[in-house]
Parts: C-alpha cells; sequence; structure tokens
C-alpha cells in the first residue's frame, strides 16, 4: 500500500467501502479474500496513524492560578 499517499480519511473510507463490499452475498470468495485483505492492511495503516498522533496530543489544563498548562496525553488501555 501506498501509506504516504493516502490521508486517514481516505483510508478509513476505503475500508468503509470495502466492508460494505463484504457485507453483500453476491461477492465471490476470492474477491472477498483479497478485500479482507486489504481491508487488515488499511486497519493497520489508520491504527499506526492514529498511535503517531496520540503521542502529538496534549491536553490543556488550567492550574490553580487559572494559567493554561500543556501535559501531554497519555491514553489508557
Amino acid at each position: 500500500m501506498k501509506k504516504n499517499k493516502l490521508t486517514y480519511e481516505e483510508a478509513i473510507k476505503e475500508l468503509e467501502d470495502i466492508l460494505m463490499d463484504l457485507e453483500k452475498d453476491d461477492i465471490p470468495l476470492s474477491d472477498s479474500l483479497e478485500k479482507f485483505k486489504r481491508g487488515v492492511v488499511l486497519y493497520k495503516y489508520c491504527n499506526e496513524i492514529l498511535n503517531d498522533v496520540e503521542g502529538e496530543i496534549k491536553i490543556l489544563l488550567k492550574d490553580e492560578n487559572g494559567d493554561i498548562e500543556e501535559e501531554d496525553f497519555h491514553m489508557e488501555v
């Protein structure tokens, strides 16, 4: 996959399209398998993007003086 060519939104859209296709009854098994493989690649790609972005997210908090300070965001798993 051309990772650097797809935005997150484009990858999600393609993944949604694949899911819609896979829900159809009239798709041949070989096509289903290829779409499934592509979906897995897209899922991993989107997950990588989200993990990268998570490291950049800052939460703005007011301290006791009312000043705004930045704190790294850490997602609980």
